[in-house]
């Protein structure tokens, strides 16, 4: 299917969380979300789209120093060269896959001039391919994971990794979406573990869980993904309290994760936090749980061929992937050579990406034949209803079993979102959405979120935002969060 882009716009609206998040060295409270409309043409009629995501501090770009204010700037300004790539690219008819590697090819040639990091530079690239792959599904009368396998895309990943030649996505993904998937429950760097440690005036009346304790009692957890400080100290500490909790759930089947958030800048380092841990006997059922270990070193240095020996000895033990690292097309070739044994998934970095990745990963794994390497998904703090579900839509897609969610457990639900449109959801989407105490959000049940709806035409939801209740980014100001501008990723 052929397109020509005839318009697109950008709004943001302020969310504020119910708890503070800490993940690595920056901590999130309030941010803006970002909305992406789009209007395309195919074949004379006129067709929308839309993409969404937070704007976090300390993520996309973690260079010390630099304000969150400037990094929103900058987030922007990856969307505004991509939006104007693609303009220019699709003002004819055009299919979807050439558009996509042109204005990616521009837009990381643009970000780099601007000095723009490969994942900063991509995540423009990624709302706006998002939008269109929406708008072309929905002008199809198809959902996501029907458009991909009937090839509505024209995805060649020749033309990105050579060894996909002659392929197509549906060659390795599964014939069918999931409808069900484990949910993967973080544990943030200040997050409370009991309920006992929670201060009075901290407690958040709401009617949801605010301790790990309470989160795994409620919603039947069996996924867990743990974030580490670095601290080899702290790290074994707060391990060993979070394993005294899912001691609990005795000869359940449950999965761990564990994130370095890039908080470690040489390798054999961290095989030397994990002898220290696997030394512990009290951590002996939570490390057996352990699946992946995800970007433990930082990004500028994490595909140095300098840390291969360190990296391969410690994913013999278990695989480590790279989240933060996979900025370009070539990043997990690359970091497979230096011995990392998988990636992420996550649609800040485009689905294109994650779909090409998983076909390396396919082909790579003998076409299915062994598990050598994994791919996981792992979260942006998304929110409903366009960032969240199309990035499930998009893990039901590519077949993941189990997926890190957490902007139901720091966000409140869908409270920064008109009544009108959280009430649109709620009955769209009843599997997944639910009240909850006086919040609308996402609900997990038995460690799972039920998305069966969520393949409906489009790129996973079925009510269309309404774009008028979000500022423009030339009204918006960064003053409206009310945040205090200090250097480095906080917000």
């Amino acid at each position: 299917m052929r397109y020509a882009l005839k318009d697109s716009r950008l709004g943001l609206r302020n969310s504020t969380t119910r708890l503070p998040f800490r993940y690595g060295a920056a901590t999130l409270s309030r941010c803006p979300q970002a909305l992406l409309e789009v209007t395309i043409e195919v074949e004379g009629r006129p067709h929308r789209g839309w993409s969404g995501d937070c704007l976090p501090p300390g993520w996309f770009d973690k260079t010390p120093g630099r304000s969150y204010r400037e990094q929103v700037a900058d987030l922007i300004g990856s969307v505004a060269i991509a939006r104007s790539a693609f303009a220019e690219i699709a003002r004819k008819p055009i299919g979807f896959f050439d558009s996509w590697l042109e204005a990616d090819r521009y837009s990381r040639t643009e970000g780099e001039r601007r000095r723009f990091n490969p994942l900063l530079a991509g995540f423009g690239v990624s709302l706006v391919e998002r939008a269109i792959m929406d708008a072309l599904a929905r002008a199809a009368g198809l959902g996501f994971s029907a458009a991909i396998r009937r090839d509505l895309f024209r995805i060649e990943p020749g033309k990105v990794h050579p060894e996909l030649t002659g392929l197509r996505p549906a060659d390795w993904l599964p014939d069918r979406p999931r409808e069900s998937v484990l949910v993967r429950h973080t544990v943030g760097l200040l997050d409370p573990l009991t309920a006992s440690e929670i201060a009075e005036e901290a407690r958040v009346d709401d009617g949801l869980p605010q301790a790990l304790e309470e989160s795994i009692d409620r919603c039947g957890l069996r996924g867990f993904k743990i974030k580490l400080s670095g601290e080899t100290d702290c790290d074994r500490d707060r391990l060993a309290r979070i394993a005294a909790i899912l001691d609990r759930l005795g000869e359940r089947p449950a999965i761990v994760t564990l994130d370095g958030n890039e908080q470690f800048k040489d390798a054999w380092a961290v095989c030397s936090l994990f002898e220290s841990l696997r030394s512990e006997p009290s951590l002996n059922r939570l490390l057996d749980r352990v699946v992946a270990i995800e970007q433990p070193l930082e990004r500028s240095i994490a595909l140095d061929s300098s840390h291969s020996e360190a990296i391969r000895a410690l994913s013999a033990w278990r695989p480590v992937i790279i989240d933060e690292s996979d900025g370009s097309s070539d990043a997990y070739p690359k970091a497979l050579e230096v011995g990392y044994r998988g990636v992420s998934s996550k649609s800040c970095k485009g689905p294109v990406k994650s779909l090409l990745n998983a076909g390396v990963t396919w082909v790579r794994n003998d076409r299915g034949a062994r598990t050598d390497l994994i791919m996981t998904g792992e979260d942006l703090c998304s929110v409903g209803v366009v960032p969240v579900q199309s990035d499930l839509c998009l893990v039901a897609t590519l077949g993941l079993g189990h997926v890190e969610r957490n902007g139901h457990y720091y966000h409140p639900g869908l409270s920064y979102l008109p009544e009108a449109d959280r009430r649109a959801a709620l009955a769209a989407h009843p599997d997944f959405y639910a009240e909850q105490g006086t919040i609308i959000g996402p609900a997990v049940r038995d460690g799972r979120f039920e998305i069966g709806s969520l393949r409906c035409a489009g790129f996973g939801f079925a009510v269309e935002p309404s774009f008028e209740s979000y500022t423009s980014e030339e009204d918006w100001r960064f003053e409206s969060l009310g945040l205090d501008d200090l250097p480095g990723p906080t917000g």
